[in-house]
């Protein structure tokens, strides 16, 4: 981790940098951009953003930058109040589709992740477990039981546009 910045910052094979850093409302553009891509059904991508960005410590927001260039976001969720042993939820993830397949979302989670455990030590919690909700059948299920460690636990017919899977990893 950058000692300045709280960035992680790594390199691929072809001398890219790839770092994860804390996002600032200044990215809210550029995340609201890949919201919408990756996300149309859903409406109002800027004011999604903003108000997410404005709601920590409730929500943490990080960008992958790929090059200095946002490559993709990640919201994480406090659930249920400030506890001493809070229930993370990897609320929201999306890349530009030219970094997708590329392990960058592996990355952003690990890392991003990392940086939430270091903030709730500080504030004295100590994390849970992780909770995921996605589609059935959202291919990223498998990128959640690799990168998390979450596994199926529950799934809730018909919730959102189709049926939806709840993934829970209990530390």
């Amino acid at each position: 981790m950058h000692p300045n910045t709280g960035a992680v910052n790594s390199e691929t094979e072809l001398n890219v940098l790839v770092s994860t850093r804390k996002a600032r409302m200044d990215d809210t553009l550029a995340i609201a951009q890949i919201h919408r891509n990756a996300f149309e059904r859903q409406r109002n991508s800027e004011t999604w953003v903003s108000a997410t960005l404005a709601a920590e410590p409730r929500f943490y927001v990080f960008v992958l930058e790929v090059d200095s260039k946002v490559a993709g976001y990640i919201f994480w969720a406090q659930k249920s109040g400030f506890r001493p042993d809070p229930v993370l939820e990897l609320d929201q993830i999306a890349l530009r589709n030219a970094y997708r397949g590329k392990g960058h979302a592996e990355t952003l989670i690990r890392e991003s992740l990392e940086m939430v455990e270091s903030e709730l030590q500080h504030t004295g919690q100590a994390l849970k477990a992780i909770l995921v909700s996605t589609r059935y059948d959202n291919k990223a299920q498998r990128l959640y039981e690799k990168a998390l460690g979450v596994r199926v636990v529950a799934t809730i017919g018909d919730l959102y546009s189709a049926a939806e899977v709840i993934m829970l990893h209990k530390r």
